[in-house]
């Protein structure tokens, strides 16, 4: 009887289907936590039916983060979560919510990512040969530097400073006067530290994690562009699921993404908590005549991509032209 028992449970966990789970960042960023919670969902949700592997930092395409779309988009991994900047590369309008100050703070985010702006940004991407199921947050870009605290525009003038890479963040940051260049991620600690870059921008939880305030002397909350992940499927994993599962699969991706969301702002808010441990110099917040003439500085690069993106899109969240 304990033979038959054991080739029985072990026929159960062979016949489970194994789904491949692609995420672009680090185990110990929420990200991770996000991609666990749908997993962990699913698998209780098809009583075992659909087991998922989770690979973080783009494993799967060898650290190669547009090549990681690729693959879910071909269906060589079946589920993949990145973020807007990244995806912009493939997807050219995943960039709007994006734009700078286009959602200044949390209420603007949660107003619109779960509104009209979130919807015709899953569109955006199933257009693109995957399917959208859920929105996740990769947060708020703030901007660290060697060369003076920023506080309004004028400050901005000539910091050799690394961004991602994004004709729109690049254009934007040469609007307010900066000398912007694009590198790797993995060149920017070192870059700091000798002065080949003067100034950086990232979210607080890379700027710690990935040791950029050990190397600056001013940190900015300046909250100039929002970075929202995407959590999908390939539209061939997609197409093999029954009507039941893909409820199952579409609640487990809200709800993971709900989680990972309030995962991102706690730990942002003990993440506050320590800055006070690094020699840094912080500039908590802009004043509202200052964050108006940023918002003034970079207008022109709304009517730069009016056409491109269409006035429909940005007024989706909320930008009038």
């Amino acid at each position: 009887m304990s033979l038959v028992l054991a080739l029985v449970l072990t026929g159960a966990a062979s016949a489970a289907t194994q789904l491949k789970f692609s995420s672009a960042s680090p185990i110990t960023s929420t990200w991770q936590l996000g991609a666990e919670k749908f997993a962990q969902l699913v698998e209780k949700g098809t009583k075992g039916k659909y087991k998922i592997t989770v690979f973080p930092s783009d494993q799967l395409s060898g650290g190669n983060q547009v090549s990681g779309i690729e693959l879910v988009q071909t269906g060589n991994t079946d589920i993949h979560l990145q973020d807007a900047l990244v995806w912009s590369a493939v997807a050219k309008k995943a960039i709007v919510p994006c734009f700078p100050w286009l959602l200044p703070s949390y209420k603007e985010v949660d107003k619109y990512m779960k509104g009209a702006g979130g919807e015709a940004l899953k569109k955006v991407l199933d257009q693109s040969g995957v399917v959208c199921l859920a929105i996740g947050e990769n947060g708020y870009r703030q901007v660290v530097n060697n060369k003076r605290p920023i506080e309004k525009p004028a400050d901005m003038k000539a910091l050799k400073m690394r961004v991602p890479g994004s004709k729109v963040h690049v254009q934007l940051l040469k609007y307010l006067g900066a000398d912007p260049l694009t590198m790797s991620q993995s060149e920017v600690y070192t870059s700091l530290q000798q002065g080949t870059i003067d100034a950086c921008e990232n979210t607080l939880d890379l700027l710690i994690t990935q040791n950029t305030l050990e190397v600056t002397k001013y940190l900015t909350f300046w909250n100039y562009s929002y970075d929202p992940i995407f959590l999908s499927v390939s539209k061939e994993l997609w197409a093999k699921l029954s009507p039941a599962e893909k409820k199952i699969f579409q609640k487990a991706a809200d709800d993971a993404m709900a989680y990972q969301i309030k995962a991102t702002r706690d730990k942002e808010k003990v993440q506050h908590g320590q800055l006070g441990k690094y020699k840094i110099k912080v500039v908590k917040s802009l004043t509202p005549a200052n964050l108006a003439a940023f918002k003034k500085g970079v207008a022109k690069i709304y009517t730069d991509y009016k056409n491109e993106f269409g006035a429909d899109l940005f007024a989706k969240f909320g930008y009038k032209f």
